[in-house]
């Protein structure tokens, strides 16, 4: 049974109301009755039923029958923008009448049915599960919906408000989930997806800045809380490292520093630069190796970030190119270096040379490409579509050659005076 339908039997109506609704209909017609109806249902706060009163109510004003189906196309023509509207007033009533009981996994259908986020979010923004979350009291009804699972399949799977959804992964299930859904399971592009990338990186910095403290304050006996960079306090302390010391989970650290590389943020990209100063320190057991161009993963990521910072660009980028010179593509054809140095010469503000590096290793590649962008994207932040187009004749492809041409015309400066 849903929880929709157990709240729906928890309580029964009213005896008396089934007579009041019998009488006022005989007295008053039946406009009278579904008013009657609808103000009970409402009083009762059984809000599934009074949708479909109001419903009801409206086919009925309109000379329809009073039960029909859900489907638009079964409204006469004439009436289907009034009924559109009116449908999109009452999910608003439907879904404010939960969220006012605090019901958000049940309000949510509602608004998410009319595609308006804005009283969900707000209501998600300040939700906190109870002190007792993961404890079950078989005395109480518990709501699937509105369980901290509920609010976040709410929030972050079903997109009403990723960013809180992640913070509540975060904060109650730990870093490990954290990062097993960012990289793996991460429905959620741009803006979303930047701002969890953060809230993940901002956790493990903490945990790491604070495990360093504890030990300094530890080994040291003295205070180390004021600072709060990780490059100075690893700074000249080389007995941090010694027999084979580390502060933090190693595989959260690499898979911190990996997602930075795909973020925007200066001060997140800083944190992760710092974290791959702590990693380039640590005992040669922890210096894994990645496929390239990261086979010395916190170097290679270290020049990579700090180029993404604005530091050391020229150099990154001949580090870099030097690379994908280096190796071939992998024995399905792609070429994952090349991927990463058009990846950073587009971040850079480079995207004529980030096409080059395209058109020169990556125009071949079979599949979808793993962190690079389109040469459509490319062609658009350099302005430049002549590679694209030439490339889309080429190959016979007009769809390619029609959007580029389109993408062409629409970013064209006006000629109107």
């Amino acid at each position: 049974m849903s929880s929709e339908e157990k709240q729906e039997t928890s309580t029964g109506a009213d005896p008396a109301h089934f007579t009041k609704l019998a009488e006022t209909l005989e007295s008053s017609g039946v406009p009278a009755a579904l008013d009657f109806l609808a103000e009970t249902l409402e009083a009762e706060k059984k809000f599934p039923q009074l949708f479909e009163a109001l419903l009801m109510k409206k086919r009925h004003e309109l000379g329809l029958p009073i039960e029909g189906s859900n489907s638009i196309r079964d409204i006469p023509e004439e009436h289907r923008q009034e009924v559109e509207d009116y449908y999109v007033e009452v999910c608003r009533v439907i879904g404010g009448h939960f969220l006012s009981e605090k019901k958000i996994g049940l309000a949510w259908p509602y608004f998410r049915a009319i595609e308006e986020t804005d009283d969900i979010r707000a209501a998600i923004s300040a939700w906190e599960p109870p002190e007792d979350w993961g404890e079950y009291n078989e005395d109480e009804e518990e709501s699937d919906e509105d369980d901290l699972d509920g609010i976040i399949d709410v929030a972050f799977n079903q997109g009403a408000h990723p960013v809180r959804g992640y913070e509540l992964i975060l904060s109650h299930y730990g870093t490990c989930r954290a990062i097993t859904t960012f990289e793996h399971q991460f429905p959620h592009q741009g803006e979303d997806r930047e701002n969890c990338g953060k809230l993940l990186i901002d956790q493990l910095y903490g945990e790491l800045l604070e495990s360093l403290r504890n030990d300094i304050e530890t080994t040291e006996n003295k205070e180390a809380a004021t600072e709060d960079n990780i490059s100075a306090l690893i700074d000249d302390r080389e007995w941090l490292f010694e027999s084979l010391g580390y502060h933090v989970d190693i595989s959260h650290l690499q898979s911190c520093i990996r997602a930075a590389g795909s973020l925007e943020d200066p001060e997140t990209i800083r944190k992760a630069t710092q974290m791959c100063d702590y990693g380039r320190r640590l005992g040669r057991d922890y210096q894994l190796s990645e496929r390239p161009p990261f086979e010395d993963f916190y170097n290679d990521y270290r020049i990579l970030l700090r180029a993404l910072a604005g530091e050391g660009v020229d150099g990154a980028v001949r580090y870099y190119t030097a690379k994908v010179e280096r190796n071939d593509p992998d024995e399905d054809g792609n070429n994952f270096p090349a991927e990463v140095l058009a990846l950073l010469l587009s971040k850079v503000g480079r995207p004529a040379d980030a096409i080059d590096v395209f058109v020169k290793y990556l125009r071949e590649v079979p599949g979808p490409l793993a962190i690079c962008p389109s040469l459509m994207e490319l062609s658009r932040q350099a302005e430049d579509y002549s590679q694209l187009l030439s490339i889309a004749e080429n190959k016979n492809d007009l769809l390619q050659f029609g959007q580029g041409l389109i993408q062409k015309e629409s970013s064209a400066p006006s000629t109107e005076s």
